[in-house]
This record gives C-alpha cells, structure tokens and sequence, in this order.
C-alpha cells in the first residue's frame, strides 16, 4: 500500500473534522448517544493519526532542507567566523593612527591613549502576528481591469397542475471589482549618516521597508477596525459569541460546521486568534475527563491551521488610532475567498541628485504601490454585500449552571 502525500492527509483529516462537526452540531441540545461517542472516538483517533503521519512529512521535509541549507551554509562558514572573531575582539585589527607629538605612524588605538569603542548588534524593534492565514494568496502585478461576476441566486422546481402555466423565475447576478489604492513611505536619510555608519544603513532601510509592508498586510487583514480605504473581512464585522471553556473544542467545531450550511464544503479553513487565546486553549482537553488531548496541538486548532495575531483584538478609537478592544476574540474564515492583490509595480526609488535632495544633503528612499483588498464572498447566496465566508467572534464566558 502506498503512503499517502501529505495533501491526502489533510483531505482525509479534513473530512473527519467535519464529520465530528456535525455529529456536535446534531447534539447540540442533548448528551451524545453512545453510538455517537463511539463514533467520536473513532474520528478523534483518524484526526490523531493523520495529524502524526503529516507531522512525519514535515519533519522529513525539513530535514532534507536543513541538509541543503548546511552544504550552502558552509562555503561562507569560515569568512562569517572571521568576521565574527575581529567584531568580538578575539583577533587583531590594528588601525593606523598618528598620536599627537608621536611619529609612531603604527601605533594602534590603545598606544594612542584613545578610548576603546565596542559597538554591539543593533537591538531591533519587535514584531508579533504577522504571518498571514494558511489559504490567502498575494496576486502580483495585476495589470487592467477586472471583475467577478456572482450568481446570487437559484430557481426552484414547481409542481403545477397539469394545465398550470409555470411561474417566471429570475436569476440574478451581481459583480465585483477590486477597487485598488496607493500604499507607499518615503524615509531620507542624511549622506553623512550613511558615509559614516558602521553598518549598511541603505540596506538597513529598505529592510525596513519590508517589514512596513508585512506590518500594514496584518493589521488590514486581521484588524475588526472599519477603514476608510483597504480592509480585511472582519473591519467593522457584527461579532457572534463563542464560548471557549470546557467545551471549547466543541464550540469551535460547531462554528467550522456553520459555515457547511452556507455552501462551503471544501476549502482551506483557517482560524486567527491571540498569543493569550492560544495558550488557553493549548491546556484546554477536547473532552473533559479524558484522554484526548487538547483543543490545541500538533500545530493545529481543533483540527484546523490557525494564525496567531494581536491585530484580532485591534480597532479604531475616535481619533482614528488603532487600539486594543477590551475584549477578546477569535476569527474564521475560508481565505481562498479573499482577493489580495499588488497592481502594477512596486517602484523604489532611490533619489540622491535631484534638487530637492541635493540641497539637503540626503538621500530619500521611496516605495510606491497600489494593493487591493476584495471579500468575493459578499454577494453569495442572496447575500447583500455581506461577508459569507468569514466569521468574528467574541469569547465570552460561559453562563452559570443552577442546581
């Protein structure tokens, strides 16, 4: 029998999550049956044993990529160690000085009654969630106009008498068309400061520039703020209330399946959370009292890829700042619906003769685009401009049992 691909696992994991889903939302008001709890049992045990089975393939993945990584890495070994050795002091680097009064043109900085420098790493600045859900795809250089259009009903049988004239039945289509704006920055920086860095400074700032990007992408994309311009799914998003106690994993489940009702059977379900939701639900037992392991493990979330993104509990405050709500919050979404698009060109530009520049004595780094940010789920199913892929919700707790 041949080993299944990694893809096949994830399929067949996929469909057992949704078969557990469904059993949950089935029992939603009462106990499961013990046909039932064998049954999750069962599916609980596949889950597990497709979650091991892709965890192998990865981990086989990554060590022929650390192989190659390690037969690259050592052409440029032994010049990396030297440097290293001079930067932390343990090999010589004499720098020709002339003390006053002295004609020793060979004397080195400690001769010369100077004061020893040591400049350590650049400290850098810190980001968290930024990675993207597992599913969306970034389109580059979208060039013309485009659209999508949507069917945004059906027709439906009738059953007239035999001489019945048929009633009329219109089908209805909608579309939807990106609607692209400019993201750009521009740093300058003064030409003394970059003749006399110690390190790369231009190389430094357009690294700089990257990280901007991967830090606007996020916050779009996960923030529940309502943008002017570019959003993601969940901005300005009516949330529901989930409950993520003991019966958490359930919950999540039951959210997934909703989603079923809608039409989306397949796909790349991804779910976002933040740093202090993940670890909650890392010591949270799928089922209370037994051995089943936890709501989150092996990388997934009940089953499901997830992200990890402080931008979930983000909005906008009256003097339009982003801001943490006081709350928390988790979100779901199926991101093949979501159309991230670059157009055009990514122009940077580098301007150190112009006049404007020149006066100044600097050089001005400059990055311009046009992104667009398009939910294709909006209209589905009589939907009117309605996400229908994506879902927030609020975690709340759970209400109080009487005896």
């Amino acid at each position: 029998m041949s080993k299944k691909t990694f893809e096949q696992l994830r399929e067949q994991r996929l469909a057992a999550n949704e078969k557990l889903g469904d059993i949950y939302v089935k029992a939603a008001n009462r106990e499961l049956t013990s046909e039932e709890q064998m049954e999750v049992t069962n599916l609980t045990r596949e889950i597990e044993m497709c979650e091991r089975e892709m965890k192998g393939i990865n981990l086989e993945v990554s060590n022929q990529q650390a192989t190659a990584h390690r037969a690259l890495a050592q052409k440029g070994e032994q010049f990396r160690e030297m440097l290293k050795a001079v930067r932390n002091g343990k090999a010589d680097r004499e720098i020709l000085l002339r003390p006053d009064g002295d004609g020793n043109v060979t004397a080195n900085i400690t001769a010369s009654g100077a004061i020893n420098l040591s400049i350590h790493e650049m400290i850098p600045t810190l980001h968290e969630g930024l990675g993207l859900p597992e599913g969306l795809r970034m389109v580059t250089g979208v060039t013309g106009n485009e659209v999508w259009p949507v069917s945004i009903n059906d027709v439906e049988m009738e059953e007239p008498g035999e001489v019945e004239a048929l009633t009329d039945q219109v089908l209805d289509f909608a579309s939807i068309t990106p609607t692209a704006y400019r993201v750009g920055l521009t740093v300058p920086v003064s030409n003394m400061a970059i003749d006399n860095a110690a390190f790369d400074l231009m190389a430094f700032v357009q690294t700089k520039f990257g990280i901007a990007m991967r830090i606007y992408l996020a916050k779009k994309i996960y923030s529940q703020a309502s943008w002017l311009k570019n959003k993601g799914p969940f901005g300005g998003a009516t949330p529901k209330e989930i409950v993520l106690g003991a019966d958490a994993y359930a919950n999540i489940l039951q959210a997934v399946a909703e989603f079923s009702d809608k039409g989306f059977y397949e796909g790349n379900v991804c779910i976002s959370m933040d740093r202090v939701t993940e670890a909650a639900l890392k010591a949270t037992p799928k089922i209370a009292g037994a051995a089943g392991g936890f709501v989150i493990e092996n990388g997934l979330c009940a089953g499901y890829p997830y992200t990890v993104s402080h931008f979930v509990n983000t909005t906008l405050n009256s003097a339009n700042q982003l801001v943490n709500t006081a709350d928390r919050y988790i979100e779901i979404g199926y991101w093949e619906w979501f159309a991230l698009q670059q157009h055009g060109e990514v122009r940077l530009t580098i301007d150190a003769t112009s006049q404007a520049v020149a006066k100044k004595n600097i050089t001005a780094i400059t990055l311009n685009s046009a992104i667009s940010m398009t939910d294709l789920s909006k209209y589905i199913n009589g939907a009117n401009n309605t996400t229908q892929a994506f879902a927030l919700y609020k975690i709340v707790e759970a209400e109080p049992t009487t005896a």
